[in-house]
């Protein structure tokens, strides 16, 4: 007989809530029954072979005949997977400055934790990858800030905003005495 078919492992993003993961195998003919099992042999029967908190966790499927009670020779492993998300990156603060000239350049800052890449978006989900997150006019925006895990893909279930804001110098008037705006150029 046959173990069971489709030895597959399942991984799963952590998302909140959690969700659960359950193993799943086919059996190789009509007639037989599965079981899941703790361990590749021996070990304990597994009534609801499923993951529902941050982790790994490995099952094995064994195939039985109805009839002659035959088992497969061997068990078919199967994993689950849950793996973390990472946090939400933290936001280097927004960024507010009068224009200088000529108009300086802001750029958005964002830290992650390591083993993470920080990818910056046009908006706080879907949206564009922004390779380049600043600001080089009169004028305001905001950019999004992504954690993902280097080793696993995963990223932060929220993005972190960014906003810079470049405003306009105000014009020195003068004024004489009695309030009338003069300018006045004189020769030598």
């Amino acid at each position: 007989m046959q173990p069971p078919s489709l030895a597959v492992i399942k991984v799963l993003v952590h998302l909140d809530p959690v969700q659960t993961l359950t193993a799943s195998a086919s059996v190789v003919n009509a007639g037989e029954t599965l079981t899941w099992y703790d361990a590749p042999t021996a070990g304990n029967v597994v009534l609801d072979p499923s993951l529902s908190v941050i982790g790994s966790i490995t099952y094995y499927a064994e195939a039985s005949d109805d009839t002659s009670g035959c088992v497969s020779l061997s068990r078919t492993v199967v994993t689950l997977e849950i793996f973390a998300v990472p946090d939400a990156p933290i936001s280097g603060g927004n960024q507010s400055a009068c224009a200088l000239d000529p108009v300086q350049t802001l750029t958005a800052s964002a830290s992650v934790n390591a083993g993470e890449t920080l990818t910056w978006y046009d908006a706080p989900s879907g949206g564009n990858v922004v390779l380049d997150p600043s600001l080089s006019v009169i004028g305001s925006i905001t950019y999004y800030a992504e954690a993902s895990d280097d080793i696993t893909g995963c990223v932060s279930l929220t993005r972190t905003a960014v906003s810079l804001e470049i405003l306009e110098t105000p014009t020195a008037v003068i004024t004489n005495n009695t309030g009338v705006t003069e300018l006045t150029c004189s020769s030598h």
